[in-house]
């Protein structure tokens, strides 16, 4: 091929440091020359995981790819004009390690791992220019990953700073005591909780679970939780709380995110607990000092989902001496090494066993924690696990 052509293509000129000025590099210069133009229709595999290495390095000339693992699911898309593909390949007999598939007709530049290595005994400068190719694509790619890496930690710190963890305060009112903790399966999750006074005789404590996980996930969290505290806040009905809050969380949603919440307001001197129970798991309750059991509650659309639709406030009672137990479907659904769910059965009975420390709301959040660690074993956590205990006791 011209090598003077692949010049111009700006991945090839950063991949080999070629200058946008002077003589190309004597090495680089026969290795982009022995290239061969390829033409691969749509559907086909360019490279396949598993497959030998044979074939050598492909560059992306025109047209679009995508990435699968050896089990065919879709890791990568859009690869397209100037992305490298198998350059790896040119240097190791490892097997390839994924598939990339034409997504539509595509041009590539190739070299075959023969063709290279001939070029390379007749020629040692090509191997040179191409070791450093690696280092250069290498170093980027770490210096990338670290500052992703670093971005990540910074943001994990900032989406754990919107959390409260300082329950004093609230403890301070008689017979109410209080203890919420998230723990993502990422560096960042969709669960989250609140607990916010909106005046001196009503509190408000809320859980939620937003659809996915990571980034996308923690981004939307954000916002449910901002609008949420914001209208309740201004005193609002429940229901209108729940209607605006979903008529934010729909607006401008092109990703189709979602989130399930169970929003409370506690009348902290008559007991009484008004709710909303937008989708989400159905809170445990133990009254007087008995057994927990699931409260009895009617759902609500979840936000995000829909706008327009109408929002139903429900009441109950938190007397002195009960307790209530909000959580995210990572407690229920949490998996052990037989792939078997923690279950709601688990959950009642966890919570039941530990009657004993049901009036120290830190020790029976601990607990519950533990009972889920425990289940699990060495299975991999699968999803966010989040909890909010709140007992008159």
């Amino acid at each position: 091929m011209d090598a003077e052509v692949l010049r111009q293509i700006p991945s090839i000129r950063e991949f080999f440091g070629i200058d946008d000025s002077g003589e190309l590099p004597e090495g680089v210069k026969l290795f982009l020359t022995a290239m061969q133009e390829v033409d691969i229709p749509a559907g086909t595999d360019i490279v396949t995981c598993g497959a030998n290495c044979d074939d050598g390095m492909y560059i992306i000339l025109s047209g679009v790819c995508d990435v699968f693992s050896g089990d065919g699911v879709l890791i990568n898309t859009g690869l397209s004009t100037g992305d490298f593909i198998g350059e790896l390949g040119l240097m190791n007999e490892q097997p390839r390690g994924a598939t990339v598939r034409a997504k539509t007709d595509v041009v590539c530049a190739n070299i075959s791992k023969q063709l290279f290595d001939e070029l390379g005994q007749e020629n040692r400068k090509i191997y040179g220019s191409f070791m450093s190719m690696l280092y250069n694509k290498t170093t980027k790619l770490v210096t990338e990953q670290q500052r992703i890496r670093s971005e990540l930690e910074i943001a994990t710190r900032i989406q754990d700073g919107i959390l409260e963890h300082d329950f004093s305060t609230f403890n301070e009112l008689p017979d109410i005591k209080i203890q919420a903790c998230a723990r993502p399966a990422k560096e960042m999750g969709g669960d989250f909780y609140d607990v916010f006074f909106v005046d001196e005789d009503h509190l408000c404590f809320l859980i939620a679970d937003v659809s996915g996980k990571g980034v996308p996930a923690a981004m939307f969290m954000s916002m449910a939780k901002i609008h949420i505290k914001n209208y309740t806040s201004l005193g609002l009905p429940l229901a209108e709380v729940a209607e605006r809050t979903n008529q934010q969380l729909c607006y401008k949603n092109k990703e189709g995110m979602f989130v399930t919440v169970f929003l409370c307001v506690l009348d902290v001197k008559t007991g009484e607990l008004s709710f909303i129970n937008a989708g989400h798991d159905l809170p445990y309750i133990s009254e007087q000092g008995g057994d927990f059991h699931m409260v009895k509650a009617k759902a609500n659309l979840i936000f995000g989902l829909m706008d327009g639709v109408p929002y139903r406030e429900q009441k109950m009672t938190l007397a002195p001496g009960d307790a209530i137990y909000l959580y995210t479907d990572g407690v229920n659904e949490a998996i052990n090494e037989k792939e078997e769910p923690f279950g709601n059965e688990r959950v009642a009975e966890a919570l039941n066993r530990h009657q004993d420390v049901a009036d120290n709301a830190d020790a029976f959040v601990e607990e519950m924690y533990k009972e889920i660690d425990t289940f699990a074993g060495a299975a991999e956590q699968a999803d966010d696990i989040t909890m909010v205990y709140v007992t008159r006791r």
